[in-house]
């Protein structure tokens, strides 16, 4: 069965497309993710079509993801957290081998919300923005149900502090599936997948820990169903603007 979207995905699904310079602009593009395999779920169509542009893309992963699996005998924290590093620089290659990926290396469920944590990754973030010329900036969405995504758009707000003039995005991973607790944002646009599935499955697939049973000694380990795989895949990614 697939997942049923929420009332949020359904106002998203009537949402108008929009081109690749209506998101990012003329200048470079920065994702936050909050872990690795956030970016190929949530942008890695606009992250493809972005660099095919010749556009500066990074990627900044906020926490390294080891509590994926955290009762598994046979791998632990640090050994997952490494592969998970290595899983995200496959995707990337996948989506465009000339995207920067920048690891900020918070642990997993511990992205900074109090300072000054907070303000060194903020400042981190824009250094990224200001070495790829980036004009956008596209984030997890507070609405998303989970402690790590929550921090990572409050850093983006913090960024948009230290940078006015670029323009902040978020998209949904948790969100599209979860009743959303935050308010509605004034602007949903869609970005078409289609030009782009293949790179971006092919990135999808890459996070095998995540979207695979090959750690299977953890009866807590999380798990990415094929249903909500293909949702990813399938369907347009979506970009909400407060603004």
């Amino acid at each position: 069965m697939r997942p049923l979207p929420n009332a949020m995905m359904v106002r998203a699904s009537t949402a108008p497309f929009v081109d690749l310079k209506a998101i990012v602009g003329a200048g470079g593009l920065v994702v936050l993710a909050p872990h690795p395999d956030d970016e190929s779920l949530g942008c890695g169509a606009l992250l493809r079509a972005a660099a095919v542009s010749g556009r500066p893309v990074a990627v900044v992963v906020v926490t390294d993801g080891r509590r994926s699996h955290p009762c598994s005998p046979s791998v632990d924290a640090d050994e997952l957290a490494r592969m998970r590093a290595l899983e995200v620089r496959a995707a990337l290659t996948a989506l465009h081998p000339d995207i920067l990926l920048v690891e900020l290396g918070y642990p997993d469920c511990a992205a900074p919300r109090e300072l000054p944590q907070a303000r060194v990754a903020a400042r981190a973030i824009a250094s990224v923005v200001d070495a790829v010329s980036a004009t956008a900036l596209a984030a997890a969405w507070r609405g998303d149900p989970h402690t790590d995504h929550v921090a990572t758009a409050d850093l983006a707000g913090r960024v948009r502090a230290l940078r006015p003039g670029l323009r902040i995005w978020s998209y949904p991973i948790w969100g599209r599936f979860a009743p959303a607790e935050t308010a509605a944002p004034r602007r949903i646009v869609r970005f078409d997948v289609a030009p782009n599935r293949a790179a971006k499955a092919a990135a999808i697939a890459c996070h095998r820990t995540q979207m695979t049973p090959m750690i299977d000694d953890d009866p807590q380990g999380f798990l990415m169903s094929a249903a909500m795989q293909a949702h990813f895949i399938e369907h347009p990614e979506v970009f909400f603007a407060d603004e």
